[in-house]
């Protein structure tokens, strides 16, 4: 299976374009929990949201527990291996995923219901051009149609 084939998943995203994808992200995060731990961050913290003799209160280091909450949220978010190779949106229980593969398809594009699929419909609120990108795969085909897609995201 070639780069193309392998990074476009079953329901018609590209891997590469997902945050999820982003190991840079998810290295820099664990970087920074590794160091924030380190230091004992959240006892500077602690300090730092109480007014002293030295500084005034910083109320946003008050908040320090749901920062670092978040971040170990953003660090679950990581895809650890391709939809293709089993990983990717709840790693291996994609119902998309299950779908395609029982139905012995490459992916969704090879589906004549996708377009009302009830599958892909939840997946449109954060990918608007899914149907587009299904669209392409099915007219360019798997290895040509990623120079021509468009946003991942609808904030794209």
């Amino acid at each position: 299976m070639d780069d193309e084939q392998l990074l476009t998943t079953y329901c018609g995203l590209y891997c590469r374009d997902c945050i999820p994808s982003k190991k840079d992200l998810y290295a820099t995060a664990a970087k920074l929990a590794e160091l924030l731990e380190e230091l004992g961050f959240d006892k500077y913290a602690a300090l730092k949201s109480e007014q002293t003799y030295w500084s005034s209160a910083n109320a946003a280091f008050s908040k320090y527990s749901e920062f670092i909450e978040v971040l170990q949220a953003i660090r679950g978010l990581e895809c650890k291996s391709l939809c293709k190779q089993g990983g990717g949106w709840k790693e291996g229980r994609c119902e998309v995923r299950n779908c395609a593969v029982g139905k012995k398809l490459a992916g969704c594009w090879e589906c004549s219901d996708y377009k009302s699929c009830k599958l892909l419909e939840p997946m449109l609120k954060f990918h608007p051009n899914l149907l587009y990108h299904l669209e392409l795969i099915k007219s360019e085909g798997i290895d040509n149609w990623a120079r021509k897609r468009k946003g991942h995201y609808y904030w794209q």
